[in-house]
């Protein structure tokens, strides 16, 4: 497995892309120094030039991860004019997101959900309850002025956004599908409005 369009990465930025096609199509049990050294055509030891321990390299991909989604969503609900307009820009982001680490993150909150390690636990419960904190902002701004539905729970439309994704990873995972986790971004965005969106 070659690292795709990675010609311009580092050798510390390919560990990491690497890892994270190894996680999201084999599994964290294939997750080795020695499989990421294989693929990229180095020593196991040059891993560790970078990374202190494998830990340390599944860390560095749900904090990008989870740095980046939460500042596209603090930057959508700064830009965004109407509140439709803020959730797809939230949502396109976090899309692009998911493309760029390849649905590691949530292929990691599934397999890490039973962890012992609070490191992993506590970065990932962090995330998923500030993520939920800022869609809720918005679906309640939307609730407000009539745009989205008074019927639903914000924090539960917030998690129908969360999960939405999860259940696009892990579909994309067990087919054993290649290329983009989600094809079509407006049409991902438009059945999820469908749903939220009061009637005109």
């Amino acid at each position: 497995m070659a690292v795709e369009n990675g010609e311009n990465l580092s050798t510390k930025e390919k560990i990491v892309k690497v890892g994270a096609q190894i996680i999201v199509k084999e599994g964290l049990k294939k997750f080795t120094a020695k499989n990421i050294a294989d693929r990229l055509g180095i020593t196991d030891a040059a891993i560790f030039k970078h990374f202190k321990s494998m830990d340390d390299i599944i860390l560095e991909i749900i904090n990008k991860y989870v740095s980046q989604c939460i500042n596209s969503a603090i930057q959508s609900i700064e830009k965004g004019r109407t509140v439709q307009e803020k959730l797809e820009l939230l949502l396109k982001s976090h899309i692009e997101i998911l493309e760029e680490t390849m649905g590691a993150v949530p292929v990691l909150c599934f397999e890490l959900s039973r962890s012992e390690d609070e490191r992993f636990k506590g970065i990932l419960t962090n995330f998923v309850e500030s993520y939920k904190e800022k869609i809720s902002q918005i679906v309640k701004e939307g609730q407000a002025e009539g745009s989205i539905r008074k019927d639903l729970d914000p924090e539960d439309v917030a998690m129908f956004f969360i999960g939405s994704i999860q259940g696009k990873v892990f579909a994309y995972v067990v087919s054993n599908k290649t290329g983009r986790i989600i094809d079509d971004a407006d049409q991902f965005i438009s059945m999820i409005f469908n749903g939220i969106m009061e009637k005109r």
